[in-house]
């Protein structure tokens, strides 16, 4: 089921909230998804920051937006 929710992302410029069990607060990460591994649990971002890999296990919200900035 998870798999489902997470590949429906892929490809679109997202908003998408973390949050590691030792951090006081979230971290924010925007950019459009490039690439999903189920199996590994990660999903690699492109932002104009340069490109991130997030566990799907620290994601606590993902919201798609239309704009690009």
């Amino acid at each position: 089921m998870k798999q489902n929710i997470m590949d429906r992302f892929l490809g679109k410029y997202c908003k998408i909230v973390t949050k590691e069990p030792s951090d006081a607060k979230a971290r924010i990460a925007t950019g459009i998804i490039k690439e999903i591994d189920n199996n590994a649990e990660f999903i690699v971002i492109e932002s104009i920051q340069g490109i991130y890999c997030l566990s799907m296990q620290t994601i606590v919200a993902i919201k798609p937006s239309r704009n690009k900035p």
